[in-house]
């Protein structure tokens, strides 16, 4: 009896991990879409509240949120794409054609003019030429990218709707006390709000800043560098003197110093206190996520998940954060010796 008991155990075991598995597996290409979708819809809660107050129909008001995003989203997309791929095309062409030995060389001596030269040259080249791969990629990848943005609005449209619903089925499942799960709910939120506003969103304006800047000095390929901007804004290691600099320092040496220098100035001055006083304002205020860690999960992240890891790597490794602090001062093993109240 004891015997077929054990056996019994295994099999139930056995078959609940085996359709965990399966479940993983049936998922795993579109945990990122919905991972997005649920992030979305906490962002986004506060415009789904107004909307609700005004239009009691939770179904109503979350159809007109999602239809509303996808419409701001999707006209610039289309309208951008091809655009932005014929300048990422222009912009390589004009680096394999440009002489770089030769505009150094009125500003250094031959030797190091050369070194800086091919150096640029391989850099930017490399670059650009990545970019152009993932946007070839992008093209050809196409059905399956709208099958994932179909699984992002069908996920936050729920959650949006049903966030009242969620977090109690959330908190019914939660092993922790009421008051530390409240306490580690402010943290998630507070760390959520760090990286979404003061990194994302900020950088997004820093890149944008960027863009403005070539677009009324005449720079030509805005497009194109601005998305690098707001790409490279977003990672702190790099920031937006990543575009704006080679920009400027490249212009000076074709022969078009008044912009370039205006640019540089503008760059230097600007677009740079952007970053360095709204940023660390927002990350000081909401957490206490160093910005060593974040630096980290933001480039771990752009190589386990792609671009989305801009935002998902960080906020990762501050949930964990959150979670060796709670342990640290265990109240993880206070979670599960008291019952919830």
């Amino acid at each position: 009896m004891a015997n077929s008991d054990t056996v019994k155990k295994w099999v139930a075991t056995g078959f609940i991990l085996g359709i965990f598995v399966l479940s993983y597996l049936v998922l795993k290409d579109i945990l990122i879409p919905i991972a997005f979708g649920l992030l979305f819809s906490y962002i986004f809660s506060p415009t789904y509240k107004l909307i609700n107050r005004r239009i009691p129909n939770k179904t109503v008001s979350a159809f007109i949120l999602v239809l509303g995003i996808l419409i701001v989203v999707s006209i610039p997309i289309i309208y951008f794409i091809p655009e932005l791929v014929k300048q990422t095309f222009n912009i390589y062409s004009l680096l394999q054609n440009f002489d770089f030995v030769r505009a150094f060389s009125n500003y250094a001596e031959s030797d190091i003019a050369q070194a800086l030269a091919i150096n640029l040259d391989n850099l930017l080249g490399k670059f650009f030429s990545t970019l152009i791969s993932q946007l070839s990629n992008f093209l050809v990848n196409l059905p399956s990218i709208i099958l994932q943005l179909a699984v992002f609005l069908f996920t936050f449209f729920f959650a949006v709707k049903d966030s009242a619903k969620l977090n109690s089925y959330i908190s019914s499942l939660s092993p922790f006390s009421a008051q530390t799960e409240k306490k580690f709910l402010k943290e998630f939120r507070g760390i959520t709000n760090a990286i979404i506003f003061g990194q994302v969103l900020i950088g997004i304006v820093q890149g944008l800043a960027v863009g403005a800047g070539m677009y009324f000095l005449g720079i030509d390929n805005l497009l194109v560098l601005t998305f690098v901007a707001c790409v490279f804004s977003i990672i702190p290691i790099l920031g937006s003197w990543a575009v704006w600099l080679p920009v400027g320092v490249i212009h000076v040496v074709k022969g078009n110093p008044v912009p370039g220098f205006i640019f540089l100035l503008y760059g230097g001055f600007f677009v740079s206190s952007i970053d360095n006083v709204i940023r660390p304002y927002l990350l000081s205020k909401r957490s206490n996520l160093p910005v060593a860690l974040s630096i980290i999960g933001t480039i771990g992240g752009l190589y386990f998940f792609g671009i989305a890891g801009l935002i998902l790597g960080p906020l990762i490794l501050a949930y964990l954060l959150i979670i060796i602090e709670f342990y640290r001062e265990g109240k993880l093993d206070e979670l599960f010796k008291k019952p919830k109240n």
